[in-house]
């Protein structure tokens, strides 16, 4: 395996056609903060995700986020609700209110999807769900395979698990790099990728990617893989800054813990008057570290929005950067192979080591 300063020469970044550095959606309180990628793209530090928002709910959030003030929405194929984010789009384009260089949108290619001729009919079918013509952002899902239309994660059969290979990462990296090439996507990135197998994509690239995507809260902090990210030129991103409570059963391990029930973040939160979501958020958000909040009822999705304006003191921050049990609270159990357990899916990182 290379040294990692050896992988970092390689895949140079590209600057996008257009900065996405000025967005003028108005939110109340400070602006949201944006951060620089390694193409050149500014991209919003706080955005809304769409994981688990039902048909006839996700319309009507991402309409009343984008009303409110946010500029920054996170997509997926596999999230089975690209059409009506794009309704709540063509409807706020529409509007005047907001056009598109106002707002990133990020999206990700499905496992199922992932062979190189699926890749371009992938992403320009969630470009005619989104009713967009290019996104900011477009991530590899996951680095594991599934067979082609096989269905949706908890339905997969176990002969339909193609698991992870370098090869196969690879093949499908070199076909969205095309899609950068041909202006479908702006920047490339990944997600749920262990550090092993983000450093072996790192090898053999053309274009960086720009993104990674993973579980992070104060439970599961990811310190290792973000050093990585910072010497990569990789922006970390965090998903489930809250621990997911309201995940499906198949996605809770057995005696898990709950982030949200943690004493130590209410006593926080009652000390600044605001909620223990709200110092989730706020503590990543004043860290530097982008990430995503998740909610279809509007006054969670505006309470999720001021976390930007809740002001923690450094004893608050380091009070929250001592939770760290290193404990993922997401295997991605629908992806195991056969006889694969999560020491073994996960390389051996942040998962305990079968006795």
């Amino acid at each position: 395996m290379a040294s990692l300063s050896k992988v970092l020469v390689r895949g140079l970044p590209r600057i996008a056609a257009a900065s996405t550095s000025s967005r003028s959606i108005h939110c109340e309180g400070r602006p949201i903060k944006t951060v620089k990628l390694n193409n050149g793209t500014h991209m919003p530090t706080l955005g809304l995700g769409t994981w688990l928002a039902q048909p006839g709910e996700v319309n009507a959030a991402v309409t009343e986020a984008l009303r409110i003030g946010y500029n920054h929405i996170d997509c997926a194929h596999i999230y089975f609700n690209e059409d009506e984010v794009g309704a709540a789009f063509h409807k706020a384009f529409l509007s005047g209110r907001v056009v598109r260089d106002d707002i990133w949108v990020t999206s990700k290619i499905w496992s199922g999807d992932c062979a190189p001729e699926d890749v371009r009919p992938a992403c320009e079918r969630t470009l005619k769900d989104l009713q967009l013509s290019y996104l900011d952002l477009y991530l590899m899902h996951w680095p594991q395979r599934v067979r082609k239309g096989c269905g949706k994660p908890g339905e997969i059969d176990p002969n339909d698990q193609l698991g992870y290979t370098s090869e196969m990462t690879a093949e499908t990296w070199r076909e969205m790099e095309k899609l950068v090439d041909i202006g479908l996507v702006r920047a490339i990135g990944v997600s749920n990728f262990t550090q092993r197998k983000l450093f072996t994509l790192l090898e053999d690239v053309k274009v960086k990617p720009a993104v990674h995507q993973v579980e992070c809260h104060p439970y599961f902090q990811q310190t290792a893989m973000k050093d990585l990210c910072a010497q990569a030129g990789i922006q970390f991103q965090s998903y489930s800054p809250l621990g997911a409570p309201d995940r499906p059963p198949r996605n809770k391990e057995e005696d898990a813990s709950v982030v949200m029930d943690d004493p130590k973040i209410a006593e926080i939160a009652n000390r600044n008057n605001c909620s223990v979501a709200q110092v989730c958020i706020a503590w990543q958000y004043m860290r530097g570290v982008p990430l995503l909040t998740k909610s279809v009822h509007a006054d969670r999705i505006a309470q999720n929005l001021a976390a930007k304006d809740v002001n923690l003191s450094e004893a608050d921050l380091a009070a929250v950067d001592a939770l760290d049990r290193n404990e993922r609270l997401l295997y991605g159990r629908w992806a195991f192979k056969p006889g694969q357990g999560p020491y073994e899916f996960w390389d051996g990182e942040n998962v305990p080591k079968p006795e």
